[in-house]
């Protein structure tokens, strides 16, 4: 007879980078926590200026959707908000994603869409 024994308890993540090399060497690193990769989203809209770092755009980025109130009877706009975009993606970076300071720029969420389906390339 088979007795089912108890799964151990799951490790929780904790909020720190994690470090790893690549089979090339380098060194890669990850945020494993969304409240790590916000705070590495802030820092890198803050370098930007919070304005989209694609050629050729100006676009105001904020770190967060913004509504903007206009007067009565007229619907409310949003100013949405800025995107990290990783410079070598994780398609053409062997499968790691790198999510260190230099390896990510803050682009307009119009720029973040046209980058991701190929139609905007950012060197």
């Amino acid at each position: 007879m088979i007795y089912p024994c108890p799964k151990p308890p799951k490790k929780e993540k904790k909020g720190k980078l994690q470090r790893r090399n690549k089979s090339d060497g380098q060194e890669v690193e990850i945020c494993i926590s969304p409240e790590e990769w916000e705070a590495r989203r802030e820092e890198v809209g803050t370098a930007a200026g919070f304005m989209c770092q694609a050629p050729r755009c100006d676009t105001v980025a904020p770190l967060h959707d913004i509504e903007v109130e206009r007067e009565e009877g007229v619907m409310p706009y949003i100013i949405r908000a800025g995107q990290a975009a990783h410079r070598t993606p994780r398609r053409m970076g062997g499968g790691s994603r790198d999510d260190k300071r230099g390896n990510l720029l803050w682009l307009c969420w119009v720029c973040h869409h046209m980058e991701t389906i190929g139609r905007l390339v950012i060197r």
